[in-house]
């Protein structure tokens, strides 16, 4: 959000063969309101999930540990630095894993570098600055955080350099007065919805063409679920796409027309002071 294919989703910390050409563009909003108790971030507390692949028969399932190691000091701000104990197998844990996160009133702010691997040789790589992942008084479908760029990609299909335009968005999506989640019964849980939308294209002489089916695609969508006192309790996230089958036509890389996964991350434990 750890180097694992599509049909393992995971936001991850790396760097890729990709090159930015132009700087992420994105808006950083500003709360100063009391701190929200939504997300207990303090050193030393920690989260144990269970991970579990629903598009695999029989489902897998994994366990994830995520823990705050240390202060840090990013821009001025103080952050807290998350880690995992081992390489982590869903997608929120692997979403945090070496990055940073703070409380800004009543909003939790990631800054950090995000992946997603649209194919296994197509990731999406990105840094994200104070990207809002929650706030606490959003309004109804209020959009929290934004960030958008363009990636280009040189090595995924050889001699048809790629063209990524990527937005990532985070809204308000509901909040619930009670919510069971893992056999474990929560009250006052709100909750928020990621979608990581992209347009592929690439030039065949004097030609532009979308690489995907269809002019751009959301190919990542996790709907999370953040109860107070506890931090995020559930994920359940979905990654897909469908290629254009003309790009065989150009290329002799295989790739598969179409792929998608389904996982959910389920909070089973929480040490926090």
């Amino acid at each position: 959000m750890k180097y694992i294919t599509l049909c393992q989703l995971v936001l991850l910390v790396a760097l890729s063969s990709c090159s930015n050409d132009s700087s992420p563009s994105q808006e950083v909003p500003k709360d100063d309101g009391v701190a929200t108790n939504f997300y207990p971030i303090k050193e030393s507390n920690y989260w144990i999930y269970k991970t579990e692949n629903t598009s695999v028969n029989p489902n897998t399932t994994g366990r994830d540990s995520l823990y705050i190691e240390k202060e840090v000091e990013i821009n001025g701000f103080t952050y807290q630095k998350m880690k995992t104990k081992f390489l982590p197998t869903g997608f929120y844990c692997g979403a945090l894993e070496n990055n940073a996160v703070r409380v800004d009133g009543k909003m939790i702010k990631l800054t950090g570098d995000l992946s997603v691997n649209i194919v296994e040789s197509l990731p999406v790589d990105f840094s994200v600055s104070d990207f809002v992942i929650f706030k606490e008084n959003a309004a109804p479908s209020e959009e929290i955080g934004k960030v958008s760029g363009t990636i280009t990609n040189t090595t995924a299909i050889p001699g048809f350099p790629l063209t990524v335009n990527y937005v990532l968005t985070a809204k308000e999506d509901g909040s619930l007065a009670t919510f069971k989640s893992n056999g474990f019964d929560y009250v006052d849980v709100k909750k928020v919805k990621l979608v990581l939308n992209v347009k592929v294209t690439t030039k065949i002489e004097q030609f532009t063409i979308n690489t995907l089916s269809s002019d751009n695609q959301d190919v990542l969508v996790s709907t999370q679920y953040y109860a107070k006192n506890y931090g995020l309790i559930k994920a359940e996230t979905n990654v897909k796409y469908n290629l254009n089958p003309a790009i065989g036509a150009f290329t002799t890389v295989e790739f598969p027309l179409s792929g998608s996964q389904n996982s959910n991350d389920y909070l089973l434990f929480k040490k926090t002071n």
